[in-house]
């Protein structure tokens, strides 16, 4: 984000005005509630991007209503931190808005609940077309295996952002392809007594994005899928090796003041040269030009995906993005429904894409739309076909209480590297596995 990883600064005044909508039922349509016929009337949607996020959301909104002119879509927005406790206050005051945006976490509260609509025929329709597969259809799933979301945008993580000028004193020609070709490199950087990688961890996001690629590269796709639906703990075997792995990456090749750096600091440490590298999505590629504007994307600067880790095979893509939903109780059903659709579509995401730093969920979309080399090249590592394999960002997956006690634990092993400590700690946050 930058919804996807780079947080939007929380306007408490935007906050209170979300709030209000309860009040005031604004936006809804009519009190008769249209069942079938063509979309017409009005629909409110709440989203949470500003900036550049919010100018393609409007463009999609535009889109929308250009194929659907006598439907007319009202944008609400709140601060991305706001999201969650927006949203739960509006449905549980029985005015929320027809459509919204949701990470996994709050499309699954809400789905227990039996306050979200059902889009299975969206989806079965969409993998009938080779649009979307399984493994992306189970990061949209809901409870009791229905499926209440759908894609808007995505990113893919784990990605090793160098500039071409370092990569080339460190004699790095091709990306590693073993996890010792990596750690080779990185010696040979901290051998000249600066820590390889650049990391931003005083953004409590940033740690995040480190689990993700190793427990899938260490741990394995399915062990990451069953740790993030708590089917597992965090003391499984393969699971406490990846921590330990990172932990080590942690200890070896991060910065001694990574927790009093931002992700801001994070990315023009590489870009400047202090740092060889840093990891992080593919969004990061539009941050760059803040640090360096002379710098051009694939030519002076790009990234490679970390190997597969000893032993193991090719390591499924770490995703992210952000998912919409719709309420069961719109006013507007028809209209809300065909909007899901058209967020799920080509032509909507086409228009995302064609923005630069994202991904467009829609396996369909072609690599043409993207604005720059780095872009096609990350749009690339998006599951494209049946047998694509995701695993979804750990950290807004879970969601919640848990969610922030996961990020405060990750806090404390970036200070300590006790990888024992760290999985001691989460397996008393983390019960869902107990029973």
């Amino acid at each position: 984000m930058i919804n996807l990883r780079v947080r939007r600064a929380a306007v408490a005044a935007f906050a209170t005005l979300a709030l209000g909508f309860g009040a005031t039922g604004c936006g809804t349509g009519s009190e008769s509630t249209k069942t079938d016929g063509p979309p017409t009337g009005e629909i409110r949607v709440l989203s949470n991007w500003s900036g550049p996020e919010a100018e393609a959301f409007g463009a999609m909104v535009e889109g929308f209503e250009a194929k659907y002119p006598d439907v007319s879509v009202k944008v609400d927005s709140v601060p991305f931190d706001q999201t969650q406790s927006v949203l739960t206050q509006q449905f549980a005051a029985g005015s929320p808005p027809d459509a919204a945006v949701a990470l996994p976490g709050m499309v699954r509260q809400l789905s227990k609940q039996g306050l979200l609509m059902e889009v299975n025929s969206l989806w079965d329709e969409w993998i009938k077309n080779g649009e979307y597969n399984d493994s992306l259809r189970a990061i949209a799933a809901g409870a009791e295996d229905k499926t209440e979301a759908v894609y808007v945008k995505g990113n893919v993580n784990g990605l090793i952002w160098h500039t071409t000028a370092k990569a080339k004193s460190l004699g790095l020609t091709a990306p590693p392809a073993t996890w010792s070709e990596l750690t080779a490199t990185l010696d040979k950087y901290k051998a000249t007594g600066q820590a390889p990688f650049s990391v931003g961890a005083k953004d409590v996001w940033v740690p995040t994005q480190w689990m993700d690629p190793i427990l899938l590269n260490v741990a394995g796709e399915e062990k990451f899928n069953q740790l993030a639906r708590g089917e597992i703990g965090w003391d499984d075997a393969d699971i406490a090796k990846g921590v330990k792995v990172l932990a080590d990456m942690i200890r070896n090749y991060w910065p001694k003041n990574a927790l009093d750096t931002g992700f801001s600091d994070e990315t023009c440490g590489w870009v400047t040269g202090k740092n060889a590298f840093a990891n992080n999505g593919a969004f990061v590629n539009g941050i760059v030009p803040s640090c360096d504007s002379k710098l051009k994307p694939g030519t002076d600067y790009s990234f490679f995906t970390l190997p597969a880790f000893e032993g193991t095979e090719k390591p499924a893509q770490a995703v992210s993005g952000d998912l919409f939903v719709g309420a069961k109780k719109s006013k507007n059903p028809v209209a809300t429904m065909a909007f899901l659709e058209y967020l799920g579509s080509v032509d909507a995401q086409t228009i995302w894409a064609k923005k630069g730093g994202y991904i467009a969920p829609n396996m369909k979309v072609p690599a043409s739309v993207y604005p720059t080399p780095n872009d096609k090249a990350a749009a690339e590592l998006w599951p494209k076909d049946a047998a694509g394999r995701a695993g979804y960002d750990l950290d807004d997956w879970i969601g919640g209480e848990l969610q922030s006690k996961y990020r405060n634990a990750l806090v404390e092993l970036v200070r300590s590297q006790d990888a024992d400590a760290f999985i001691e700690t989460m397996k008393t946050a983390d019960t869902r596995s107990n029973g």
